[in-house]
């Protein structure tokens, strides 16, 4: 039976060492034409601050080597202007909720390009799927992607923990579930591919 088709971009699950993933997050500021953001969106800095000095300004990541990452959105604060909004239009105002734990575990969907297999797990792979989600659920449209193919590259975004533990997660076919960390961090690499070991933080 194939896999559920539904992505969502990063979720939180676990906590690397061994705590409970505890929603804790960071306010972040989105403005400017960055393109529309959707909760599960990996994010980086984008150099600057809300009007305080206190927030930093946050863009949705370009995808691909190189390309760190700050956090992961997991909610937006409301939008006065429209409560029932679950996403940050594109050019316009948002106060999101990062989770930016380097040791956060994230679970994700593999992309519909190839089956990504139980032999690329402690490989490290990149994000796809840049400024697309659904704006009726609010989710995340990246997905972990298979044509660049997982590697022990430290360039990469991502790192491949192992397959979600679910009863209709079959990753003899695309789309499957799959558990990873942020290798290429803004907070600092964590890990550079399963021969490399682990990178300072």
């Amino acid at each position: 039976m194939a896999n559920v088709d539904q992505r969502f971009g990063l979720r939180p699950v676990d906590h690397l060492l061994g705590l409970n993933w505890s929603d804790k997050v960071r306010r972040c500021f989105m403005t400017g034409a960055s393109g529309a953001a959707y909760i599960g969106d990996a994010v980086d800095i984008a150099g600057s601050a809300d009007a305080s000095g206190a927030y930093p300004t946050i863009a949705p990541v370009t995808v691909g080597a190189t390309r760190p990452i700050f956090g992961v959105i997991v909610g937006f604060e409301p939008d006065p202007a429209d409560l029932t909004l679950l996403y940050r239009k594109n050019s316009t105002d948002r106060w999101a909720l990062v989770c930016c734990d380097p040791f956060v575990i994230f679970e994700i969907q593999g992309d519909s390009s190839g089956v990504i297999t139980k032999d690329m797990v402690g490989a490290n792979a990149v994000l796809v799927g840049t400024h697309g989600g659904d704006t009726a659920t609010g989710l995340s449209g990246m997905e972990l992607y298979y044509t660049t193919t997982p590697a022990a590259d430290a360039t990469y975004q991502l790192l491949i923990l192992g397959a979600s533990t679910r009863p209709d997660n079959d990753i003899s076919l695309v789309n499957a579930k799959w558990n990873v960390l942020i290798s290429l961090h803004r907070l600092g690499s964590i890990f550079s591919g399963a021969q490399a070991g682990w990178k300072g933080v």
